[in-house]
């Protein structure tokens, strides 16, 4: 009684947390995604009232009892229950009955199960003739006790990689199993790829994870998530060093971005989708390269899912950390930024709780030679974040959980990028130039996603898993002044471009599995969308009298329209040995978008008729995996993608007067993808090497114009490349490791054979990286990170671009230090102070050309953490 006040009290006193955050969320539904990847192996029921513990058991995981039902056989033994019980090595599977009685069983491997087998026994439990418990602990896929036969009981136990050791501990309760799964089944584990937990040596694809631990120590460099991703990731492209995704490609496609199995995406953004959450609020992130027919929605060139904090299995604990960062070379006030971050986790009974918040403040960037960088979206920018999930579990087969994340930035500075680097000939680095103004509507970008997930183990032997979500993003960029530029006389002269887009959606998906070795995944997926981009426009007078900027019109930089996606999906697995295991499934989508008569603000005027219109495919995906040895294995796979273009950029190049049905610019696009590699793991060596082709008839590039703007390309188009990666760790003090990314691609635009070089915007150049770690005394690490991007000369060369890419090297520092209770790290961003312009800088020609920001020069951070 007084654990369950004790459980209601802690309650209490938690809801507060999410109440405010619930009420901001304009639709508060939600929950963490399918791939949050929660598992009753890590949580503990509640003792039920009068329940006793039996004095060997450690902790109760899963607990079923049974009423006698149909009488059994004379001689047969009941099992009236069956329990999980954790233990140091593994677990416990307890067979309860009645006193005084006594199972005998027989032990047998079978590929990677663990097989026992009790005659003269049959099972009296409430749900039937069976318990099943997936993923019941680490290196364990499956769990079934099942009547195999009248009077014989037969318990299953699957590992992930190899079947688990087991021993029989009689016990006058009953019948004992403990079970110890293989230390290598023991392996890491992914959800992304298949939206249920697979070991990673078991996927016929390229996947990158991103541990919590990584993720910690990367942002001592920068907290921009864009930048961590790209010198980590093979397969994506180089650091942005601004807050969006432009030529941040994965494998030269678009990544769909998921946080918790939401999609952040619109259908027509600002590519802004990986500056949504700030980074001390992730776990882990998965990254599934090439594309992906289990999810769609415009997954083409692979997945990015960000999956946030879980709560701890404390009864209650914090984390506080405080960080400063200041530029080396000009070392002023003006460069000094701070981070402060506060994380609160805990479980109470059947309740547990994570709570995190942020603060952080950028400063003012400058370059290696002291000059200081114009606003590039992540500099003279305040960002906040708050992260609250509240779990319940239910039973020990049921969890509901809830979870709301906002991600609030907003920019303040004075000054702009120099606009008289127009009259200055030649390409030339944007400069800043003091130039404060007031708006009206202040430039920033605040993010909210609510997140319901509810997860039963065992609805007629499968695995069920519901979700609703919402997210909201609205943004507004800084202004832009277009007077004395060459622009048509119908652009407007003064104004801030924004986004508006909400998205509504449901999620529903179902684990059966057949037998030990073949599970079917099946499942559908609804999403309603709808987007709009306004220009807002500003009064030229009354900025050049008072420097402030009114919105006082408003037109649409993209119309206002809404889209619906329903798609369904069935994904088999069958594991055919212990050696070969193959994979291949459907998803069929159906998109259905509509929009009125617009007009737009950089078009000539003229009304533009609207409509609708509905488009549906299949795509299909199939993989083998075979393992030479439980350390080596290589794996082929083919996988389609099939997505909308940016229907929003798409009705803006419509004409007047034409109808959008029949548009090749409104087409889906489909992908194939093949893909071979091979990987293992050698114990102190891991290394993996793939190579993929990707085409379709209908692609989706850019091509950079003369003048720096960029036109969607609708053209036959084909992807290639390798990626490598290699990890060695010679002694427990040493780490090394080095990956590497080669990818090309080029596209038909005239129909006529002749394919030319895709633009170096969607293409990035050669990306080597290499790192060495030490520990150079116990508790005090160190880190060498060394960044590489290569020339590219393909797309200008073929008339695609008119730039050049120019090669760049990066060097950076990190240490961490145990400090008393808590941990001090440094990190030295950019370590030798090289003058160089970031991919995303050099492909800004033109009327863009004020966009040419060099990158960040010598920048120091420090932060302390501490954990209570």
């Amino acid at each position: 009684m007084k654990q369950q006040l004790s459980s209601y009290l802690w309650l209490v006193g938690v809801v507060p947390v999410f109440a405010m955050p619930l009420i901001y969320a304009e639709v508060a539904i939600a929950a963490p995604a399918l791939t949050t990847g929660s598992s009753k192996a890590s949580t503990l029921p509640i003792p039920r009232l009068g329940e006793v513990a039996r004095p060997h058991t450690r902790a109760d995981l899963l607990t079923q009892d049974a009423a006698p039902v149909d009488r059994p056989a004379p001689g047969t033994i009941e099992v009236r229950g069956v329990r999980l019980n954790q233990t140091e090595q593994g677990f416990e599977i307890v067979l309860e009955v009645p006193s005084g009685q006594a199972l005998q069983a027989q032990t047998r491997i079978e590929g990677n199960a663990l097989i026992a087998d009790i005659p003269n026994a049959v099972l009296v439990l409430p749900e039937g003739q069976e318990f099943r418990s997936q993923k019941p602990a680490p290196g364990i896929s499956n769990l079934t006790v099942t009547q195999v036969e009248p009077t014989r009981i037969q318990i299953t136990v699957t590992g992930t990689t190899a079947a688990p050791f087991a021993e029989i501990v009689p016990d006058a309760a009953g019948l004992i199993l403990s079970v110890e799964p293989d230390d290598e089944s023991e392996e890491e584990v992914v959800v992304t790829a298949t939206r249920t937990e697979e070991p990673l040596s078991n996927l016929p694809r390229s996947v990158t994870v991103i541990p919590r631990e990584q993720i910690q120590q990367q942002s001592a460099l920068t907290n921009n998530l864009p930048d961590l991703l790209g010198k980590l990731v093979p397969g994506l492209g180089p650091p942005t060093q601004r807050n969006l995704t432009r030529g941040l490609t994965l494998r030269g496609r678009q990544a769909l971005i998921l946080i918790d199995g939401v999609p952040q995406n619109p259908n027509s953004g600002f590519q802004t989708e990986l500056n949504t959450i700030d980074p001390s609020a992730i776990e882990r992130v998965e990254v599934v390269r090439g594309p992906s027919a289990l999810y769609g929605r415009g997954a083409t060139g692979g997945i990015i899912n960000i999956i946030t904090r879980r709560a701890t299995t404390q009864r209650l604990e914090s984390q506080v950390s405080v960080g400063v960062r200041n530029d080396l070379g000009a070392f002023s006030g003006e460069g000094f930024g701070y981070n402060l971050q506060y994380g609160l986790s805990g479980k109470e009974g059947p309740i547990d709780i994570t709570v995190r918040a942020s603060l952080n403040e950028s400063g003012s960037f400058f370059d290696a030679n002291g000059d200081r960088i114009p606003p590039t979206g992540i500099n003279d920018v305040t960002s906040l974040g708050l992260l609250a999930k509240l779990g319940i579990d239910i039973d020990p087969q049921q969890r509901l959980q809830l979870s709301y994340n906002i991600y609030d930035e907003s920019f303040d500075t004075a000054f702009r990028s120099d606009p008289i680097v127009f009259s200055i000939p030649g390409l030339q680095t944007a400069r800043a130039q003091k130039f404060p103004v007031q708006y009206d509507q202040k430039p920033g970008q605040t993010n909210q996603v609510a997140n319901l997930t509810y997860t039963h183990e065992n609805i007629f032997g499968s695995q069920v898993t519901a979700q609703v979500f919402f997210r909201d993003t609205n943004l507004v960029q800084s202004f832009t002044d277009l007077r004395g530029r060459p622009f048509p006389a119908f652009f407007p002269a003064l104004w801030q471009t924004s986004l508006d887009s909400k998205e509504l959606g449901a999620r529903l998906q179902i684990q059966t599995p057949f037998s030990t070795a073949v599970n079917l995944l099946w499942g559908v997926d609804y999403s309603y969308e709808e987007n709009s981009r306004p220009v807002l426009i500003s009064d030229t007078s009354v900025f050049d009298r008072t420097r402030t900027l009114t919105a006082s019109r408003t037109r649409p930089q993209t119309p206002f329209y809404t889209l619906n996606n329903l798609g369904l999906f069935a994904q088999l697995q069958w594991n055919l040995s212990p050696q070969v295991l193959l994979s291949g499934g459907l998803r069929y989508d159906n998109f259905s978008y509509e929009v009125g008569d617009y007009e737009l603000a950089f078009a000539a005027p003229g009304i533009r008729r609207g409509g609708s219109a509905d488009n549906s495919g299949i795509s299909f995906n199939t993989g083998i995996v075979y393992k030479f040895t439980p350390q080596t294995s290589i794996f082929a796979s083919f996988a389609q993608g099939f997505s909308l273009p940016d229907l929003g950029s798409a009705f803006s190049s419509v004409a007047p007067r034409a109808s959008i049905r029949g548009s090749d610019l409104l087409e889906p696009q489909k992908v194939d993808s093949f893909e071979l590699g091979i990987r293992g793991n050698w114990g102190t060596v891991q290394a993996s090497l793939a190579g993929f082709y990707s085409t379709s008839d209908l692609g989706a590039s850019v091509r950079i114009r003369p003048d720096g703007t960029t036109e969607l390309q609708r053209a036959p188009q084909r992807n290639y490349g390798l990626e490598a990666t290699l990890d060695w760790q010679p002694t427990t003090k040493w780490r090394l490791g080095s990956t590497l990314t080669w990818n090309e691609g080029e596209n038909d635009t005239n129909n006529d054979d002749e394919f030319l070089a895709l633009s170096s915007l969607q293409v990035p150049p050669l990306k080597l990286s290499f790192h060495v770690e030490n520990e150079t005394l116990p508790n005090w690490r160190n880190r060498l990170q060394l960044l590489l991007v290569g020339d590219r000369d393909r797309a200008f060369d073929d008339r695609v671009d008119p730039f050049r890419v120019e090669n760049y090297t990066t060097l950076d520092f990190l240490s961490s230090l145990k400090l008393g209770q808590g941990t001090l790290e440094l990190g030295i961003e950019n370590l030798l102070n090289n003058q160089y312009l970031p991919l995303s800088s050099q492909e800004r020609t033109g009327l863009l050309e004020t966009l040419r920001f060099a990158g960040r020069g010598r920048t120091i951070f420090l932060r302390y953490a501490i954990a209570f």
